[in-house]
Parts: structure tokens; sequence; C-alpha cells
């Protein structure tokens, strides 16, 4: 595995809470146990009740097409694994429909990262809170 800290990506992270700020800041302490991923954004909706992160960190490759690691994805399951333990939909509500505790994550290339790198990298964050959460 190589690191070349010139690839990035972020992560858009959307959880169903904007107002239980024990909650909030129980997810944010998760991340910080992922120094190498930085949140750089967060957009607390009250009305929705719902909180948008915006994460990044580097890409760790294989070779130069396959990423296989990124700080981001530890950080992106703690903070995931948090708001399970964190939030009860059953008592939750706001504007915008529930879908899920963790309600969306998208990703994005930075920097000289690609699509397809940031792809395999959602495919892995994917699996992580899929196989092991669910």
């Amino acid at each position: 595995k190589k690191m070349k800290h010139s690839k990035l990506a972020a992560c858009k992270l959307y959880i169903s809470e904007g107002r239980n700020a024990a909650a909030l800041e129980a997810i944010e302490r998760a991340a910080g146990h992922h120094p190498q991923a930085t949140i750089t954004k967060k957009f607390p909706d009250y009305a929705y009740n719902r909180t948008r992160y915006t994460i990044v960190s580097y890409l760790i490759e294989e070779d130069e097409a396959r990423v296989v690691d990124s700080p981001l994805r530890q950080a992106l399951f703690a903070m995931a694994e948090e708001a399970y333990k964190t939030i009860e939909l059953g008592t939750q509500c706001g504007a915008h429909p529930r879908v899920g505790v963790v309600d969306h994550i998208s990703f994005h290339p930075l920097a000289q990262s690609t699509l397809h790198e940031v792809a395999n990298l959602a495919k892995l964050v994917a699996a992580d809170i899929g196989g092991r959460l669910h």
C-alpha cells in the first residue's frame, strides 16, 4: 500500500438528527478518533431534524487505480456506528422523511482523485456499514 496524499476524497454524510446536541457531539467524537479525516463542514437543519457533515481525507492505493483504504472509511464507519447507538428513529421526527439513521452518503473526488477511485471507496464503506452494522 502506498499513500499519495495528493489524492483526496470528500464525503457528505447525512444523519437523521439535527436537534439532539448530545447525539451529534457523540457522533463527532467518534470521528475525532480518526484525526486524518477532517470534518470540514457541519450543517444542522433544525426543521428537517437532519445534519450534514462534509468529511475530507486522503486515499491509500494499492496501485494507480485501486483504492484500498482511507482514513475517511474508518471515520465514516465510526460516525455511522455512533449514530445507530445514539439515535432512536421511533421518537425522531422532522420535515424531511426518515429514510434511516444514516440517511444518505455521497462521495466526491478532490485534488487528483477520480470518480472511479472514490466509487471504490464508496463500495468499501457500504460493505463495512452493511456487513457490520446491520
